[in-house]
């Protein structure tokens, strides 16, 4: 069994609910985080849908991933992805996080940040932990459901300007502003059994402006689930709630050129000239995300019986 759960506003505080074709079936009881829902099993949380029932149409969609979060996120696990940045073969898994408060709705604005020149998308397949992940842990593929309660589409902007830019190549500032990080719009929960089987069976995809740029599929990746979990669990504690992003597929607007890596190779230590050089090289002959573009993403099973939902985002200046 696997249900699909949004949280949304209707004029007041924000609810969770169960959809039901196109309508919103709200949850009895409180549930304030992510990790409050991801305590009860699909079974149960189908037992607390009550009798109302509100078009989806009339509500605001919210992130259903609740800050305070860790975001921890997989580079390069396409091997598309990483042969566009001039990183394959991958030999280790890359790892880096972005800021809780980067989370927003699937269809919220993306605020381009003042004096950003080199925005991007990446969109992703999200893993939401029901449970604590620590260091005498060790996940299997069999294992996944005991550890992973939700999965969720999710976009990872990012401003290139500033992760190869600023002073040491900062991935964190360049991956953290507000609204980096859209969530949803449905938290996918599956019985535990049913976890691996449909991590495997999951597409992907991202339009700019009607354009597709990105499709892939999750049997793409280069480090599975459970590969990463353990790489996590090997350095640092996740708690119930906490996010990990799966790495995007190739298609972003950034790709690895001679020209750019030996900018980042001749200037490392020299900030300001290496951030102007960049930008000029990057942008000479590409157009990044601007203010009035459009990312439209989506995410199913490759037999289309579980739909994750659909983002619609439109880029704003600061």
């Amino acid at each position: 069994m696997v249900v699909r759960l949004t949280r949304f506003t209707i004029g007041g505080e924000p609810l969770w609910g169960i959809l039901d074709g196109d309508e919103i079936a709200p949850l009895e009881g409180t549930f304030v985080s992510t990790a409050d829902i991801l305590r009860l099993p699909p079974a149960e949380l189908k037992t607390l849908a009550g009798a109302m029932r509100f078009p989806i149409s009339s509500a605001n969609i919210l992130s259903p991933v609740t800050a305070p979060a860790q975001i921890v996120c997989q580079g390069l696990n396409y091997a598309d992805h990483a042969d566009e940045s001039g990183h394959a073969p991958r030999q280790k898994n890359l790892l880096f996080m972005k800021a809780a408060s980067s989370l927003s709705g699937a269809f919220d604005p993306v605020i381009r940040p003042a004096g950003c020149q080199m925005l991007d998308y990446e969109v992703e397949l999200g893993l939401v932990l029901k449970r604590p992940l620590g260091a005498g842990d060790h996940v299997t593929r069999e294992t996944l459901g005991d550890f992973i309660g939700g999965l969720v589409l999710c976009n990872d902007v990012s401003a290139r300007d500033l992760m190869f830019g600023e002073a040491f190549l900062q991935w964190f500032r360049g991956k953290s502003a507000r609204t980096f990080c859209p969530c949803g719009p449905w938290l996918v929960i599956p019985e535990a059994d049913e976890v691996a089987d449909l991590l495997d069976r999951i597409e992907i995809r991202l339009w700019l402006n009607d354009e597709l740029r990105q499709s892939a599929h999750t049997r793409d990746f280069v480090f599975r689930p459970e590969t990463c979990l353990n790489d996590i669990a090997s350095l640092m504690d996740l708690s119930a709630g906490d996010l990990v992003l799966t790495g995007t597929p190739g298609g972003v607007i950034l790709q690895a050129s001679a020209p750019l890596a030996q900018i980042l190779t001749t200037k490392l230590f020299k900030d300001s000239e290496r951030k102007d050089a960049i930008v000029r090289e990057a942008t000479a002959h590409t157009r990044y995300l601007a203010p009035g573009d459009i990312m439209r993403a989506e995410m199913h099973t490759d037999d289309s019986a579980v739909d994750f939902g659909r983002q619609l985002l439109e880029i704003v200046d600061a």
